[in-house]
């Protein structure tokens, strides 16, 4: 029972530490270039992914009750926990009109808005001055959904065809609005 709870907490540990070290990562120039925050986040998870694997697989020269099978699942653990917090935490900040929303009116607390004021001020705020179109429109053509045809026009890759498959079976198994996923559809 000793060895399971220094093995449970061995594992804590070096979570907690490279966790630390992952959001970090995002506070230096290391990969700074890379405009999309989604792929720098996973960059950055496997790469502590693998430095946590490497500090459990050094912890087992000393101890002999760390195993290759915990070296992997630290690993897996690490790479799995925090891919779904980086998705469902910065990621969506960063996206979320309500995160917007929100902290404009949190930031103008001192007036009263009407549901048009925030619609307009979303539009001419959020999407116009912060460039929120180009920047997922930007977004897509590094990511090779999107591609510029070299006349000012620009189409939709077979790449991009897939992602809207995968999206569609995705609002049909979980029933989400269709109507992001079938736009012409009423």
């Amino acid at each position: 029972m000793k060895k399971i709870l220094k093995l449970i907490g061995l594992y804590a540990l070096i979570y907690i530490v490279y966790s630390v070290i992952f959001v970090l990562l995002f506070h230096t120039g290391l990969l700074k270039g890379m405009e999309v925050l989604m792929y720098r986040g996973i960059v950055f998870i496997i790469l502590t992914g693998i430095l946590s694997a490497v500090t459990m697989a050094v912890v087992r020269k000393f101890w002999n009750f760390v195993t290759i099978r915990d070296i992997i699942m630290m690993f897996v653990i690490f790479c799995c926990v925090n891919t779904v917090l980086f998705v469902l935490i910065p990621v969506t900040v960063e996206r979320s009109v309500s995160v917007f929303m929100l902290s404009y009116m949190d930031e103008n607390s001192d007036q009263k808005f009407t549901q048009e004021d925030v619609q307009e001020i979303f539009t001419s705020k959020y999407v116009v001055d912060y460039g929120a179109f180009e920047k997922r429109f930007n977004e897509q053509i590094a990511t090779g959904t999107l591609v510029d045809n070299g006349d000012g026009t620009y189409s939709i890759t077979d790449s991009g065809k897939r992602i809207v498959k995968m999206f569609r079976m995705v609002a049909d198994w979980f029933d989400t609005d269709k109507r992001l996923v079938y736009p012409n559809e009423n």
